[in-house]
């Protein structure tokens, strides 16, 4: 198989809409199932990069979707989350996966302490920086965005059935996440919180480590991969509607209290 060389990997990130000033950020960690050089996969190998181990499916094209909809900024992942996860920090174990089930990924087989330095350095360090980017260019300005992590889950793990189409996760927006819940589930889809994982578990690394640091309301939103696989027009009109009235109300509240404590 082959292996990476020491030459430079193409940017570890995909844009969309880079110069909108929209009020909400998309990302999309887990967007491609690619590995960023030439490798000889057996069966098993390529097995595991096309189901949920490589990539989320269908979270990119939704993501695409919904960038365009609501003409918001969009990063997401170049390269497979088996190569690096974006949704890790670089003192995960799980950062880089010598095994997926169990089957041994022979591109991170034996890889040096400088190879996984390489990597951070390479794919982690710039998609964040980019994330940043985005932010920063709309703070300057005044825009306060609302941050959403695009993710999918399967249908099923471990024998045991998900049976609701979509989950919100939080950790420190407990509020936020309810409205946009709330929104999504009139609009007809059921929908979980923290599940199927828990942003108060650190299961959202990269919603929580750039909704922290600017201080920004940020979630992560979980949809069935029975419904992302193909996403519809009913389910993006639905996530498109709710992120809208979901904004609406985060800057309204932005709104209201600057008044309460001009009052004061």
């Amino acid at each position: 198989m082959a292996r990476s060389s020491n030459r430079p990997l193409p940017a570890p990130f995909m844009s969309l809409c880079s110069s909108s000033l929209s009020p909400i950020v998309l990302t999309c960690e887990h967007a491609t199932n690619r590995l960023p050089f030439p490798a000889r996969l057996d069966h098993e190998q390529r097995a595991i990069l096309d189901a949920h181990w490589g990539w989320d499916i269908g979270a990119w094209q939704l993501t695409r979707e919904l960038a365009r909809g609501l003409g918001a900024s969009a990063v997401g992942g170049r390269w497979s989350r088996l190569i690096l996860d974006l949704n890790r920090p670089v003192d995960d174990p799980a950062l880089i996966r010598r095994h997926a089930e169990s089957v041994e990924l022979s591109w991170n087989r034996r890889l040096s302490r400088a190879e996984i330095d390489r990597r951070i350095a390479t794919i982690h360090v710039p998609y964040h920086a980019e994330v940043d980017r985005l932010i920063a260019r709309r703070l300057v300005r005044g825009i306060r965005p609302l941050l959403l992590a695009i993710h999918s889950f399967t249908p099923s793990l471990g024998g045991r059935p998900r049976a609701f189409n979509v989950g919100v996760l939080y950790e420190h927006h407990e509020r936020v996440a309810r409205r946009f819940g709330c929104a999504i589930r009139r609009r007809g889809p059921s929908v979980r919180y923290n599940q199927p994982y828990s942003g108060k578990q650190g299961m959202m690394y990269s919603m929580d480590r750039h909704g922290t640091h600017h201080r920004l309301p940020c979630l992560e939103l979980e949809v069935n991969q029975a419904l992302s696989r193909r996403p519809s027009a009913r389910l993006t009109r639905v996530l498109l509607e709710a992120l809208r009235e979901t904004a609406d109300w985060v800057a309204g509240r932005r709104v209201r209290r600057v008044s309460q404590a001009e009052l004061e």
